[in-house]
């Protein structure tokens, strides 16, 4: 690890888990990040596959700007816990969280700690430009592929992104302070929505309507519409059930607050959501219909599901993901 330079400027701390990454993809995504133009940055690594170890050498040749140091996981702990890690080990200012296959742009660093100096918000997030595998541009916005992706800033967004998430991790910066008091982080969420959370209740979420990164569309990709369902039981399942453990874990952490009220309304919400699943009644429609901000596409296709025979179910899922529907 090479000693950190000397700046009045806020430190920044990036912080990237990998795991058996690609090495010309995660070579294209370290020059990025040594081409940044903020002069006080360090690099944190969490290198989460202990069979197949980064490559230091790699590393030390692509990583000339600024000082860097890697932390060989013992055993594989899934991208959350990976970035959980980093964040109780990091040390900076300013944290901003960072894949190992995508490409940023050489001032968002810079961009983004403006921002947050200028407006002392707890958080800063920018639009996102899609690339392919071979870093073809696919969309100049992430909203032009993920059509229920909404841009939104100011304060008072907790309950929003409670539900919904437009905070893509690898495209915000946080306050360290504000990340560091999120640990332990849950395990229904990805650890971006979690952090944006913490961050929309402490102030105001600032945006940039302007790509910063170009963030890599792949097969390999984490998430991806309705991933991981592939009938009504999985629907259920998956979409259902596991929001009941989100819910569960939103009134461990978060219920001895101003959150409390809308705890209790997605309980009741919930609970209905799974009795209607087993046994329709009129009763449990109103109340999905009644509370379905919480999951409002949603509540429509499940509706719509228990009329449909699983073929069409399995047809609309496809149209779905599609875009189509």
């Amino acid at each position: 690890m090479r000693e950190c330079m000397e700046t009045d400027n806020p430190s920044v701390a990036i912080l990237m888990a990998v795991y058996k990454p690609d090495e010309r993809l995660l070579a294209e995504q370290l020059k990025s990040l040594d081409r940044q133009t903020y002069p006080n940055i360090n690099l944190l690594i969490y290198d989460d596959c202990p069979d197949f170890p980064l490559d230091e050498k790699m590393v030390s040749r692509l990583i000339k700007s600024f000082p860097y140091r890697i932390i060989r996981g013992e055993k594989n702990l899934g991208s959350n816990k990976a970035f959980e890690r980093l964040t109780v080990e990091g040390e900076g200012e300013y944290f901003a969280y960072c894949d190992q296959d995508d490409v940023w742009h050489e001032d968002k660093i810079s961009r983004m700690v403006s921002v947050l100096e200028q407006t002392g918000s707890p958080l800063v997030c920018s639009d996102v430009a899609i690339i392919d595998g071979d870093g073809k541009l696919i969309a100049d916005s992430i909203t032009k592929v993920r059509k229920r992706h909404i841009l939104l800033e100011g304060e008072n967004l907790a309950e929003y992104l409670m539900v919904r998430n437009f905070v893509t991790g690898c495209a915000m910066m946080i306050r360290a302070e504000i990340a560091k008091k999120s640990v332990p982080f849950i395990d229904s969420l990805v650890h971006d929505q979690w952090l944006a959370i913490n961050a929309a209740l402490a102030g105001r979420i600032e945006v940039i309507r302007e790509p910063l990164i170009d963030y890599r569309q792949h097969a390999g990709n984490q998430t991806s519409v309705l991933m991981g369902i592939t009938d009504k039981q999985s629907y259920y399942e998956e979409r259902i059930l596991k929001f009941g453990d989100r819910i569960r874990e939103y009134h461990e952490r978060l219920y001895d607050g101003e959150l409390k009220n809308v705890i209790d309304q997605m309980i009741v919400f919930n609970d209905a959501r799974i009795r209607y699943f087993n046994k329709a009644t009129l009763r449990d429609l109103k109340i999905m219909r009644r509370y379905r901000q919480f999951a409002a596409s949603g509540v429509k296709l499940e509706i719509a599901m228990k009329l449909m025979p699983e073929w069409l179910f399995k047809k609309v899922l496809m149209l779905i993901r599609e875009g189509k529907v």
